[in-house]
């Protein structure tokens, strides 16, 4: 509903097209942040299960690259339109949708604190594994220049604010002193803006968003990131023994529809990227039923 907001409101004209740039920017720049060095700074982390979410986390990511491969190469796929569907496939908004859903899942819950920190820890390592591997794979397709592309991204890493926030709230959560009263309420309120930015963001961008071309295969990639990898993800929390509690934020990250910023990169690396924007926004509506079942499943 709040991503239906968003794109009702770009569509009416409330929200201009810079305006839209500006909330996704506060958000990305300082509430996301905000937020990640509250709640994980808040509470005490489970460390020991940081590790089993990653194993599912990146297992799963590895299995469908290897399944978009396959498919792509048998559909006979050029390259840059194999390495943009695989990529299509793969790489979830972790960010605007993932942190979103996986808070607001937990609200009100008895789960205990710990395990939705350990799921945000986890969740930072995910987003360096997505990026680099879709240089990796978009790499051949530039052809040359793997040293730029490597330093670009080391780049973006490093300065990326939302795994500055994780590791703020880890140095938080290690060493034991509580913030001042004043800081941790700062944090909080400014934090508290992101969830509701970020979705409606989204559905500002979907608004923008044009459908073309290539959407056969738009579609399969689609089905592929909120259908295929959800249920992979299940079977290999059922194999590591992960809990319902961490099942259910596994498959939360797992089941999100494909990251907006995948575009960006494509068009960067010369991919297809009518065949990403498609995936993009194919996903998001088979995005809905697949992390509703995740969340009705797992409550």
């Amino acid at each position: 509903m709040v991503i239906g907001l968003g794109w009702l409101l770009t569509r009416t004209g409330f929200l201009s097209a810079p305006t839209l740039a500006e909330l996704n920017r506060l958000t990305y720049w300082v509430g996301l942040p905000a937020l990640l060095a509250s709640r994980i700074g808040a509470a005490t982390p489970a460390y020991d299960r940081v590790g089993s979410l990653l194993l599912v986390l990146i297992g799963t990511t590895a299995a469908v690259v290897l399944i978009g491969a396959l498919i792509g190469r048998a559909g006979r796929l050029p390259a840059g339109s194999l390495a943009t569907f695989v990529q299509a496939a793969y790489r979830g908004n972790l960010t605007f949708i993932g942190l979103p859903v996986v808070i607001y899942a937990f609200a009100g819950s008895p789960a205990p604190a710990a395990v939705e920190s350990a799921a945000l820890i986890a969740f930072a390592p995910l987003v360096i594994v997505y990026n680099v591997v879709a240089v990796v794979i978009m790499q051949p397709r530039v052809g040359a220049g793997l040293g730029a592309a490597t330093a670009r991204l080391m780049r973006r890493l490093l300065g990326n604010p939302i795994l500055i926030g994780t590791g703020v709230g880890m140095a938080i959560a290690i060493s034991g002193w509580p913030l001042p009263l004043s800081v941790d309420r700062t944090l909080s309120a400014i934090g508290q803006m992101a969830l509701p930015l970020a979705l409606i963001g989204i559905g500002g961008g979907l608004h923008a968003t044009r459908l073309v071309g290539h959407r056969r295969w738009a579609l399969g990639a689609a089905l592929l990131k909120t259908a295929i990898t959800p249920l992979i993800g299940a079977a290999l929390a059922l194999g590591v023994g992960l809990d319902a509690g961490e099942t259910r934020l596994a498959l939360i990250f797992l089941a999100c529809p494909t990251a907006s910023a995948a575009y960006v990169l494509v068009r960067e690396m010369d991919g297809d990227d009518a065949l990403m924007a498609g995936a993009i926004v194919i996903s998001y509506p088979l995005a809905l039923p697949s992390m509703a079942l995740v969340l009705s499943l797992t409550g």
